[in-house]
């Protein structure tokens, strides 16, 4: 269940481009809180940081650990 809601939640955050059209690919992640962070940098590192932390729960409730 949980592993449908990232699937979606991930298909959302990249509706409407297709693979290699967002600008964010061409920033490395390390500098979204230093000089991007203005354009919305920081919020682009929560995000990717929070979806990255629910696939890591889903992954663990799927394995049972």
């Amino acid at each position: 269940m949980v592993h449908r809601f990232v699937e979606r939640l991930r298909a959302f955050l990249t509706a409407d481009r297709g693979e290699g059209d967002s600008v964010w690919e061409a920033i490395p992640r390390w500098q979204y809180d230093g000089r991007h962070v203005e354009s919305g940098g920081l919020t682009r590192g929560e995000q990717e940081t929070a979806l990255a932390d629910v696939e890591q729960q889903a992954e663990q409730r799927e394995t049972g650990r």
